[in-house]
Protein backbone atom coordinates (compact mmCIF):
# COMPACT_ATOMS: atom_id res chain seq x y z
CA UNK A 1 0.00 0.00 0.00
CA UNK A 2 2.85 2.50 1.04
CA UNK A 3 4.54 1.98 -2.61
CA UNK A 4 1.20 2.26 -4.22
CA UNK A 5 0.40 5.41 -2.01
CA UNK A 6 3.75 6.82 -3.66
CA UNK A 7 3.09 6.24 -6.98
CA UNK A 8 -0.74 7.78 -6.65
CA UNK A 9 1.39 10.83 -5.19
CA UNK A 10 3.72 11.27 -8.20
CA UNK A 11 6.62 10.53 -6.62
CA UNK A 12 7.28 6.96 -7.79
CA UNK A 13 7.17 5.46 -11.35
CA UNK A 14 3.85 2.71 -11.99
CA UNK A 15 4.27 0.40 -14.23
CA UNK A 16 1.16 1.61 -16.87
CA UNK A 17 0.14 4.59 -18.04
CA UNK A 18 -2.55 5.85 -20.57
CA UNK A 19 -2.17 9.49 -21.34
CA UNK A 20 -4.64 11.51 -23.40
CA UNK A 21 -7.54 9.60 -22.76
CA UNK A 22 -11.15 10.54 -22.10
CA UNK A 23 -12.52 8.83 -19.28
CA UNK A 24 -16.00 7.63 -19.06
CA UNK A 25 -16.69 8.62 -15.56
CA UNK A 26 -19.52 6.89 -14.40
CA UNK A 27 -19.91 8.12 -11.02
CA UNK A 28 -20.58 11.65 -12.44
CA UNK A 29 -21.84 11.10 -15.15
CA UNK A 30 -19.23 12.52 -17.25
CA UNK A 31 -16.59 11.99 -19.58
CA UNK A 32 -13.27 13.24 -18.25
CA UNK A 33 -10.20 14.00 -19.85
CA UNK A 34 -6.98 12.77 -17.94
CA UNK A 35 -4.29 10.40 -17.30
CA UNK A 36 -4.85 6.55 -15.54
CA UNK A 37 -1.58 5.43 -14.27
CA UNK A 38 -1.57 1.57 -13.15
CA UNK A 39 0.43 -0.55 -10.95
CA UNK A 40 0.70 -3.97 -9.70
CA UNK A 41 -2.91 -4.58 -11.64
CA UNK A 42 -4.85 -1.49 -10.17
CA UNK A 43 -5.69 1.94 -10.92
CA UNK A 44 -3.80 4.09 -8.75
CA UNK A 45 -4.32 7.53 -9.95
CA UNK A 46 -6.28 9.61 -12.63
CA UNK A 47 -5.08 13.06 -13.42
CA UNK A 48 -1.93 14.03 -14.79
CA UNK A 49 0.65 11.95 -14.23
CA UNK A 50 4.11 11.37 -16.05
CA UNK A 51 6.28 7.99 -15.65
CA UNK A 52 5.75 4.51 -16.21
CA UNK A 53 7.34 1.73 -17.51
CA UNK A 54 5.11 1.41 -20.20
CA UNK A 55 3.75 4.76 -21.74
CA UNK A 56 0.35 4.19 -24.21
CA UNK A 57 -1.04 7.05 -25.93
CA UNK A 58 -4.65 7.10 -26.12
CA UNK A 59 -4.82 9.58 -28.74
CA UNK A 60 -8.05 11.43 -27.46
CA UNK A 61 -10.16 7.82 -27.73
CA UNK A 62 -12.25 6.50 -24.47
CA UNK A 63 -11.87 4.27 -21.75
CA UNK A 64 -14.65 2.26 -20.37
CA UNK A 65 -14.48 0.24 -17.28
CA UNK A 66 -14.21 -3.18 -18.04
CA UNK A 67 -17.80 -4.31 -19.00
CA UNK A 68 -19.92 -6.96 -16.33
CA UNK A 69 -22.48 -9.90 -17.37
CA UNK A 70 -24.55 -9.72 -15.07
CA UNK A 71 -26.19 -13.12 -15.45
CA UNK A 72 -24.81 -16.02 -18.33
CA UNK A 73 -24.38 -19.58 -18.22
CA UNK A 74 -21.11 -20.19 -19.62
CA UNK A 75 -22.10 -23.55 -20.75
CA UNK A 76 -24.65 -22.84 -22.86
CA UNK A 77 -21.70 -21.49 -25.40
CA UNK A 78 -20.35 -25.12 -25.92
CA UNK A 79 -17.14 -23.78 -24.31
CA UNK A 80 -15.40 -24.07 -21.44
CA UNK A 81 -14.35 -21.29 -19.17
CA UNK A 82 -11.17 -20.52 -21.10
CA UNK A 83 -12.03 -20.78 -24.50
CA UNK A 84 -15.14 -18.28 -23.20
CA UNK A 85 -12.80 -16.30 -21.50
CA UNK A 86 -10.94 -15.46 -24.31
CA UNK A 87 -13.68 -14.58 -26.52
CA UNK A 88 -15.57 -12.55 -24.08
CA UNK A 89 -12.40 -10.58 -22.82
CA UNK A 90 -11.86 -10.06 -26.39
CA UNK A 91 -15.40 -7.89 -26.50
CA UNK A 92 -14.04 -5.67 -23.75
CA UNK A 93 -16.12 -8.14 -21.25
CA UNK A 94 -13.80 -8.48 -17.59
CA UNK A 95 -16.04 -10.15 -15.02
CA UNK A 96 -18.89 -12.24 -15.42
CA UNK A 97 -21.60 -13.59 -12.59
CA UNK A 98 -21.68 -17.05 -13.94
CA UNK A 99 -24.75 -19.96 -13.14
CA UNK A 100 -23.33 -23.68 -13.49
CA UNK A 101 -26.62 -25.40 -13.14
CA UNK A 102 -26.01 -27.31 -16.39
CA UNK A 103 -22.98 -28.55 -15.96
CA UNK A 104 -24.36 -29.37 -12.49
CA UNK A 105 -27.42 -31.18 -13.97
CA UNK A 106 -24.93 -33.49 -15.39
CA UNK A 107 -21.98 -33.81 -13.01
CA UNK A 108 -23.21 -32.78 -9.68
CA UNK A 109 -20.37 -31.51 -7.49
CA UNK A 110 -17.09 -32.70 -9.67
CA UNK A 111 -18.56 -30.98 -12.01
CA UNK A 112 -18.86 -27.72 -10.22
CA UNK A 113 -15.55 -28.25 -9.10
CA UNK A 114 -14.09 -28.50 -12.42
CA UNK A 115 -15.78 -25.07 -13.56
CA UNK A 116 -13.89 -23.26 -10.49
CA UNK A 117 -10.20 -24.92 -11.58
CA UNK A 118 -11.01 -24.09 -15.28
CA UNK A 119 -12.55 -20.13 -14.03
CA UNK A 120 -8.87 -20.04 -13.08
CA UNK A 121 -7.10 -20.64 -16.43
CA UNK A 122 -8.73 -17.58 -17.47
CA UNK A 123 -8.10 -13.63 -17.02
CA UNK A 124 -11.63 -13.11 -17.05
CA UNK A 125 -12.93 -13.33 -13.54
CA UNK A 126 -15.55 -15.47 -13.64
CA UNK A 127 -17.55 -15.37 -10.52
CA UNK A 128 -19.85 -18.14 -9.56
CA UNK A 129 -23.05 -18.60 -8.40
CA UNK A 130 -23.79 -21.52 -6.87
CA UNK A 131 -27.09 -23.41 -8.86
CA UNK A 132 -29.79 -23.56 -6.27
CA UNK A 133 -32.19 -26.11 -8.53
CA UNK A 134 -30.36 -29.19 -9.61
CA UNK A 135 -32.59 -30.39 -10.70
CA UNK A 136 -34.77 -27.87 -11.73
CA UNK A 137 -37.91 -29.57 -10.94
CA UNK A 138 -38.72 -33.22 -9.94
CA UNK A 139 -39.76 -34.29 -13.05
CA UNK A 140 -36.41 -33.96 -14.55
CA UNK A 141 -33.69 -36.75 -15.03
CA UNK A 142 -31.17 -35.31 -14.34
CA UNK A 143 -27.57 -36.95 -13.38
CA UNK A 144 -26.79 -35.07 -9.99
CA UNK A 145 -28.71 -33.08 -7.12
CA UNK A 146 -27.55 -30.52 -5.46
CA UNK A 147 -28.89 -30.25 -1.72
CA UNK A 148 -27.91 -27.46 1.16
CA UNK A 149 -24.95 -29.24 2.38
CA UNK A 150 -23.51 -29.09 -0.92
CA UNK A 151 -23.89 -25.36 -1.39
CA UNK A 152 -22.64 -25.03 2.00
CA UNK A 153 -19.74 -26.90 0.98
CA UNK A 154 -19.01 -25.13 -2.13
CA UNK A 155 -19.30 -21.60 -0.35
CA UNK A 156 -16.44 -23.34 2.02
CA UNK A 157 -14.37 -24.56 -0.64
CA UNK A 158 -14.45 -22.51 -3.49
CA UNK A 159 -13.75 -18.51 -3.14
CA UNK A 160 -15.44 -18.39 -7.08
CA UNK A 161 -18.97 -19.61 -5.54
CA UNK A 162 -19.68 -16.13 -4.13
CA UNK A 163 -23.53 -16.52 -4.08
CA UNK A 164 -27.11 -18.70 -4.53
CA UNK A 165 -27.83 -19.09 -7.96
CA UNK A 166 -31.11 -18.31 -10.06
CA UNK A 167 -34.31 -19.74 -7.89
CA UNK A 168 -36.11 -21.26 -10.30
CA UNK A 169 -37.81 -23.45 -8.22
CA UNK A 170 -40.24 -20.33 -7.46
CA UNK A 171 -42.97 -22.76 -6.55
CA UNK A 172 -40.86 -25.01 -3.62
CA UNK A 173 -40.60 -21.30 -2.38
CA UNK A 174 -43.74 -20.47 -2.76
CA UNK A 175 -45.13 -23.32 -1.15
CA UNK A 176 -42.36 -24.33 1.84
CA UNK A 177 -40.43 -26.83 0.24
CA UNK A 178 -37.77 -27.45 2.48
CA UNK A 179 -34.78 -28.24 0.42
CA UNK A 180 -35.72 -24.72 -1.37
CA UNK A 181 -35.84 -23.07 2.20
CA UNK A 182 -32.82 -24.96 3.42
CA UNK A 183 -30.70 -23.56 0.36
CA UNK A 184 -31.55 -19.68 0.90
CA UNK A 185 -31.00 -20.14 4.37
CA UNK A 186 -27.32 -21.24 4.41
CA UNK A 187 -26.93 -18.09 1.56
CA UNK A 188 -28.32 -15.90 4.14
CA UNK A 189 -26.87 -16.72 7.13
CA UNK A 190 -23.19 -16.35 5.05
CA UNK A 191 -24.71 -13.00 3.70
CA UNK A 192 -24.65 -13.93 0.11
CA UNK A 193 -26.17 -12.81 -2.97
CA UNK A 194 -29.19 -14.54 -4.22
CA UNK A 195 -30.55 -14.64 -7.86
CA UNK A 196 -34.14 -14.65 -8.62
CA UNK A 197 -36.07 -16.92 -12.04
CA UNK A 198 -39.55 -15.76 -11.38
CA UNK A 199 -41.18 -15.45 -15.24
CA UNK A 200 -45.16 -13.91 -14.68
CA UNK A 201 -44.92 -14.05 -10.84
CA UNK A 202 -47.05 -11.06 -9.57
CA UNK A 203 -49.10 -9.93 -6.87
CA UNK A 204 -48.75 -11.81 -3.32
CA UNK A 205 -47.05 -14.23 -4.55
CA UNK A 206 -44.39 -11.64 -5.91
CA UNK A 207 -44.54 -10.63 -2.73
CA UNK A 208 -43.60 -13.84 -1.18
CA UNK A 209 -40.88 -14.77 -3.48
CA UNK A 210 -38.94 -11.46 -2.33
CA UNK A 211 -39.36 -11.74 1.33
CA UNK A 212 -37.70 -15.11 0.71
CA UNK A 213 -34.24 -12.39 -0.07
CA UNK A 214 -33.76 -12.84 -3.60
CA UNK A 215 -33.24 -9.86 -5.43
CA UNK A 216 -32.69 -10.11 -8.53
CA UNK A 217 -34.95 -11.21 -12.02
CA UNK A 218 -33.67 -11.31 -15.08
CA UNK A 219 -37.22 -13.51 -17.00
CA UNK A 220 -38.84 -10.19 -17.30
CA UNK A 221 -40.03 -9.63 -20.65
CA UNK A 222 -42.95 -6.29 -20.50
CA UNK A 223 -42.81 -3.03 -18.96
CA UNK A 224 -45.30 -4.23 -17.00
CA UNK A 225 -43.71 -7.25 -15.08
CA UNK A 226 -40.63 -5.68 -14.67
CA UNK A 227 -42.10 -2.41 -13.36
CA UNK A 228 -43.74 -4.33 -10.51
CA UNK A 229 -40.61 -6.34 -9.82
CA UNK A 230 -38.79 -2.99 -9.46
CA UNK A 231 -41.21 -1.51 -7.34
CA UNK A 232 -41.05 -4.47 -4.89
CA UNK A 233 -37.15 -4.16 -4.50
CA UNK A 234 -35.53 -6.70 -6.98
CA UNK A 235 -32.77 -5.59 -9.53
CA UNK A 236 -33.65 -6.07 -13.57
CA UNK A 237 -31.14 -7.73 -15.27
CA UNK A 238 -32.22 -6.78 -19.22
CA UNK A 239 -31.24 -9.88 -21.08
CA UNK A 240 -30.32 -9.78 -24.36
CA UNK A 241 -28.82 -13.20 -25.32
CA UNK A 242 -28.74 -15.72 -28.44
CA UNK A 243 -32.35 -16.39 -27.82
CA UNK A 244 -34.40 -14.36 -25.46
CA UNK A 245 -34.25 -10.53 -26.35
CA UNK A 246 -35.78 -7.83 -23.74
CA UNK A 247 -33.45 -4.83 -24.27
CA UNK A 248 -36.16 -2.70 -26.55
CA UNK A 249 -39.49 -4.15 -24.80
CA UNK A 250 -38.05 -3.23 -21.39
CA UNK A 251 -35.79 -0.53 -22.52
CA UNK A 252 -38.75 2.78 -21.61
CA UNK A 253 -38.82 1.67 -18.31
CA UNK A 254 -35.52 2.78 -17.45
CA UNK A 255 -35.58 6.57 -16.38
CA UNK A 256 -33.30 8.98 -14.06
CA UNK A 257 -35.01 7.95 -11.03
CA UNK A 258 -34.54 4.08 -11.51
CA UNK A 259 -31.64 3.63 -13.61
CA UNK A 260 -29.22 2.21 -10.82
CA UNK A 261 -31.29 -0.50 -10.55
CA UNK A 262 -30.55 -2.05 -13.61
CA UNK A 263 -28.16 -4.06 -15.33
CA UNK A 264 -27.18 -6.01 -19.04
CA UNK A 265 -26.79 -9.68 -19.08
CA UNK A 266 -26.34 -12.12 -21.37
CA UNK A 267 -27.97 -15.16 -19.60
CA UNK A 268 -27.54 -17.96 -22.90
CA UNK A 269 -25.32 -16.96 -25.26
CA UNK A 270 -23.32 -19.34 -28.53
CA UNK A 271 -20.45 -19.71 -28.89
CA UNK A 272 -20.53 -17.81 -32.77
CA UNK A 273 -22.56 -14.26 -31.13
CA UNK A 274 -20.01 -14.48 -28.42
CA UNK A 275 -16.66 -14.96 -30.62
CA UNK A 276 -17.78 -12.03 -33.53
CA UNK A 277 -19.41 -9.66 -31.21
CA UNK A 278 -19.69 -10.11 -27.12
CA UNK A 279 -21.49 -11.04 -24.92
CA UNK A 280 -22.47 -7.32 -23.40
CA UNK A 281 -20.75 -4.68 -26.04
CA UNK A 282 -23.63 -5.87 -28.41
CA UNK A 283 -26.32 -4.71 -25.53
CA UNK A 284 -24.82 -1.68 -24.83
CA UNK A 285 -24.24 -0.58 -28.74
CA UNK A 286 -28.02 -1.42 -28.95
CA UNK A 287 -29.41 0.61 -26.03
CA UNK A 288 -27.48 3.68 -27.35
CA UNK A 289 -29.22 3.00 -31.22
CA UNK A 290 -32.63 2.59 -29.26
CA UNK A 291 -31.92 6.05 -27.48
CA UNK A 292 -30.30 5.25 -24.21
CA UNK A 293 -27.51 7.99 -23.50
CA UNK A 294 -24.17 6.29 -24.13
CA UNK A 295 -22.96 7.05 -20.42
CA UNK A 296 -26.62 5.95 -18.76
CA UNK A 297 -25.90 2.36 -20.70
CA UNK A 298 -22.00 2.26 -19.55
CA UNK A 299 -23.21 2.18 -16.08
CA UNK A 300 -25.59 -0.28 -16.81
CA UNK A 301 -22.93 -2.55 -18.43
CA UNK A 302 -20.25 -1.55 -15.32
CA UNK A 303 -20.94 -0.01 -12.05
CA UNK A 304 -24.66 -0.74 -11.69
CA UNK A 305 -23.92 -4.55 -11.33
CA UNK A 306 -20.59 -4.24 -9.07
CA UNK A 307 -22.38 -2.45 -6.85
CA UNK A 308 -25.24 -5.09 -6.20
CA UNK A 309 -22.98 -7.56 -6.32
CA UNK A 310 -20.50 -5.63 -4.03
CA UNK A 311 -17.59 -5.97 -5.80
CA UNK A 312 -16.33 -2.67 -5.00
CA UNK A 313 -12.90 -3.25 -6.66
CA UNK A 314 -14.41 -3.05 -9.82
CA UNK A 315 -16.84 -1.63 -12.37
CA UNK A 316 -15.15 2.08 -12.28
CA UNK A 317 -12.37 3.41 -13.78
CA UNK A 318 -10.63 5.23 -10.22
CA UNK A 319 -8.11 4.32 -7.51
CA UNK A 320 -8.17 1.72 -5.79
CA UNK A 321 -10.39 -0.14 -9.03
CA UNK A 322 -9.02 -3.56 -11.01
CA UNK A 323 -7.48 -2.09 -14.59
CA UNK A 324 -9.60 -3.73 -16.06
CA UNK A 325 -10.72 -1.17 -18.89
CA UNK A 326 -11.08 -1.28 -22.72
CA UNK A 327 -10.25 1.53 -25.07
CA UNK A 328 -13.30 2.49 -27.62
CA UNK A 329 -13.36 4.95 -30.74
CA UNK A 330 -16.75 6.60 -29.87
CA UNK A 331 -19.60 5.86 -27.81
CA UNK A 332 -22.04 5.05 -30.77
CA UNK A 333 -20.00 2.25 -32.72
CA UNK A 334 -17.80 1.05 -29.68
CA UNK A 335 -15.54 -0.01 -31.80
CA UNK A 336 -12.72 -1.75 -29.46
CA UNK A 337 -9.40 -0.73 -30.00
CA UNK A 338 -7.74 -2.30 -27.02
CA UNK A 339 -8.81 -4.21 -23.74
CA UNK A 340 -7.06 -4.31 -20.68
CA UNK A 341 -7.14 -6.64 -17.19
CA UNK A 342 -5.56 -6.26 -14.24
CA UNK A 343 -3.22 -3.67 -16.14
CA UNK A 344 -2.39 -6.30 -18.93
CA UNK A 345 -3.33 -5.58 -22.77
CA UNK A 346 -5.67 -8.81 -23.39
CA UNK A 347 -4.26 -9.76 -26.70
CA UNK A 348 -0.45 -9.85 -24.86
CA UNK A 349 -1.95 -12.40 -22.49
CA UNK A 350 -1.45 -16.13 -22.87
CA UNK A 351 -4.78 -18.54 -22.13
CA UNK A 352 -3.04 -21.25 -20.81
CA UNK A 353 -5.72 -25.06 -22.15
CA UNK A 354 -7.00 -27.37 -19.21
CA UNK A 355 -8.44 -30.32 -19.96
CA UNK A 356 -10.19 -32.46 -17.46
CA UNK A 357 -10.79 -36.23 -18.36
CA UNK A 358 -13.38 -36.91 -15.97
CA UNK A 359 -16.01 -34.12 -17.25
CA UNK A 360 -15.73 -35.61 -20.86
CA UNK A 361 -18.59 -38.59 -22.94
CA UNK A 362 -20.73 -37.98 -19.27
CA UNK A 363 -24.01 -36.84 -21.25
CA UNK A 364 -25.66 -40.57 -21.53
CA UNK A 365 -28.98 -41.10 -23.42
CA UNK A 366 -30.94 -44.27 -23.32
CA UNK A 367 -31.45 -45.74 -26.49
CA UNK A 368 -34.09 -44.16 -28.39
CA UNK A 369 -37.66 -46.19 -29.21
CA UNK A 370 -39.11 -46.23 -32.26
CA UNK A 371 -41.24 -42.57 -32.60
CA UNK A 372 -44.03 -42.58 -35.02
CA UNK A 373 -45.48 -39.30 -36.80
CA UNK A 374 -48.62 -38.69 -38.72
CA UNK A 375 -48.28 -37.35 -42.08
CA UNK A 376 -50.12 -35.18 -43.64
CA UNK A 377 -52.93 -37.42 -44.79
CA UNK A 378 -53.07 -38.77 -41.39
CA UNK A 379 -50.84 -42.09 -42.20
CA UNK A 380 -48.90 -42.87 -39.47
CA UNK A 381 -44.84 -42.55 -40.44
CA UNK A 382 -41.98 -44.03 -38.40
Amino acid sequence: MKDLIRIARGEESGDLLIKNGKIVNVFSGEIETADVIVAEGIIVGVGAYENADTIVDAKGTLLLPGLIDAHVHIESSHLNPTSFGKAALSHGTTTVIADPHEIANVLGLPGLAYMAKAAEMTPLDIIYMAPSAVPATSLETAGAAIGEDDIRQLFSAFPQYYGLGEMMNFLGVLYGDEEVANKITAAKELKRPIDGHCPGLTGRDLNAYVLAGITTEHEATSVAEAKEKLSRGMMVWIREGSAAKNLENLLPLINEDNWPCFAFCADDINCHDLDTAGDILPILKKGVALGLDPIRSIQLATINPARHYRLEDRGAIAPGRKADFLIVDNLQDFTVLAVYKNGQESKTTAYPSYRQEDVLETVHLFPLQDLAFPDAQGKTRA
